[in-house]
């Protein structure tokens, strides 16, 4: 089942498209036959032709449409599409069904993580990135979105979708729009001015990107420019900088990354411009004593001007307050369990911006004040009804794609959201706003072969994010009840990818393999410092 487009793909790819869809493709030729007999084997395994029917005996679900447990049922899959939901009593199972007997397990819908970047975004070669997409899968994480993307991203995306490439669905924001001067990353685009803002809006979409991504350095009046050449064609997402500010950010319906500007939003308007927290990439240490004159009273307009803007927020919990308010130490990343999926090279670049700011942090009331106030606002916003959604801002800080968003389930958690809030934020939250093209909207253009049709978002089939009939089979199979404790969800006991299952002696192979390849890919020869949001 294809997922609902917003943008065509039938429309003429750019030159440089498809140049980087053939040197993607040689290229994975080769890395296909390096990555050895046994990843061929386990991925031949769970990506064949048509499988038989699964039954999944005796499992508890979740389906996630209300705070509930279905317990003993018996769900069959056939192809990737969920046909039954039964009691186990009553339900009948096929002949020549692959049983998996799952008592005193639960199956919850595929994880999502709506802020992941790969590696090989920035860091390693592109060809690694098959190893990448398949730990991220190891980790029951089956949808992601990329929003920081470039061409070969694409590739990948279509790959997928066709069945030739092992890994999660794949949505890609476009690459990221920024200021003169701040535009120094590799998929990054610098604008001067709204003309030439406005032409890379239609370039991104015309290649196909599924969303407009944004990053520091935008002006008020090339804001403009993206936004009102974005509406109709594609939703946009990312930073919110001082020079737009949150109230104009929510009146765009822009879905917005890290809380940008939230904490600004609590001073006087001339505070924030002149002594802003957010700089790029790291919090400015100047100026964190203003966080004590922060009014946490304003935080219940704030919200409430949130959830009446119908706007999404993703607030990368896990890692921006471990790395700006308490700190990892290196015992405790060196513990981690993506640790060893990093090479040494790699993992200097990542921790650079870290052993920067750590050898001159705040004091540590204003990082325990940084802390508390982003979880107020989080738990905020959910009390309110507030849209939101769990994204791993991997891989920053070794925050590794897959293993990072149980992180930032923990951490959603931690600021006060139940269990299933959390795992809502990670499955029909996401699964709601990729599907209706950033959500909040009530109507959205939908580009196809007949051209560009208005739609409004009732009539948007969400075909994943829940366990349902009729629903796209993404599944994954914990060992205990995640509602219980959320830190569950890392129990895997086996994925459903696409009506696939893979079980877990296969993901463990996946892992063990990944790890190997991973470990020894070389950071990009001539990789310059620059900050990424």
């Amino acid at each position: 089942m294809a997922r609902t487009k917003i943008l065509a793909k039938n429309y003429r790819r750019p030159a440089i498209y498809m140049l980087g869809v053939h040197a993607l493709r040689a290229s994975q030729a080769i890395r296909f036959l390096a990555v050895g007999l046994l990843l061929l084997i386990v991925t031949a395994s769970a990506w064949g032709q048509n499988a038989a029917t699964l039954a999944f005996v005796d499992v508890n679900v979740i389906p996630m449409d209300t705070e509930r447990v279905l317990s003993r049922h018996t769900v069959l899959v056939q192809g990737d599409r969920i046909v039954s939901i039964e009691p186990s009593d009553s339900a009948i199972i096929p002949k020549g069904a692959q049983r998996i007997s799952a008592k005193g397990q639960y199956l919850i819908p595929g994880l999502i993580d709506v802020h992941s970047n790969l590696l090989s975004d920035k860091y390693i070669a592109d060809e690694y990135a098959d190893e990448e997409l398949a730990v991220i899968v190891a980790n029951g994480v089956l949808t992601i979105r990329d929003p920081i993307g470039k061409p070969e991203l694409l590739v990948y995306r279509d790959q997928i979708e066709n069945g030739e490439l092992f890994g999660p669905s794949l949505y890609v924001g476009s690459p990221q729009l920024a200021g003169v001067g701040y535009g120094s990353a590799a998929n990054s685009r610098m604008v001067a001015t709204p003309f030439e803002a406005a032409a890379a809006v239609r370039e991104f979409a015309a290649a196909g990107y599924d969303f407009i991504k944004l990053t520091f350095g935008i002006t008020a009046d090339i804001y403009e420019g993206i936004v009102l050449t974005a509406r109709g064609r594609l939703p946009v997402i990312g930073d919110v900088g001082p020079d737009i500010g949150l109230g104009r950010a929510l009146e765009s319906a822009q879905q917005i990354e890290h809380l940008d500007q939230y904490l600004e939003a609590l001073m006087d308007e001339a505070t924030s411009r002149a002594k802003g927290l957010s700089g790029v990439g790291v919090w400015v240490v100047e100026n964190w004593a203003e966080i004590e004159k922060l009014d946490i009273r304003r935080i219940e307009t704030v919200v409430r001007a949130t959830v009446e803007s119908e706007i999404w927020n993703t607030p990368t919990l896990a890692f921006l307050n471990a790395s700006f308010g308490t700190g990892r130490s290196d015992e405790e990343i060196e513990a981690s369990s993506d640790y060893g999926f990093v090479s040494p090279s790699v993992r200097e670049e990542l921790l650079r911006d870290r052993d920067r700011f750590w050898s001159n942090p705040p004091e540590e009331s204003f990082r325990t004040r940084y802390v508390e106030l982003r979880n107020r606002i989080v738990a905020g916003l959910y009390r309110a009804g507030g849209k939101l959604m769990a994204g791993s801002y991997s891989p920053e800080g070794l925050f590794l794609p897959g293993f990072a968003l149980h992180r930032e389930l923990e951490s959603l958690v931690s600021a006060g959201l139940p269990p299933f809030a959390a795992l809502w934020a990670a499955t029909r939250s996401p699964a709601t706003f990729l599907s209706w093209g950033g959500g909040g909207r009530t109507e959205y253009a939908r580009v196809d072969s007949e051209g560009i049709r208005f739609e409004t978002a009732t009539t948007v089939d969400i075909d994943f994010g829940r366990i349902a009939v009729g629903k796209r089979a993404d599944l994954v199979l914990l060992g205990a009840n995640p509602l219980d404790d959320i830190r569950n969800t890392t129990l895997i006991e086996g994925v459903v990818l696409r009506g696939r299952w893979v079980q877990r002696d296969e993901l463990d192979a996946i892992l063990e393999r990944s790890a190997e390849v991973l470990s020894g890919a070389p950071l990009l020869p001539g990789l310059q410092e620059q900050e990424r949001r």
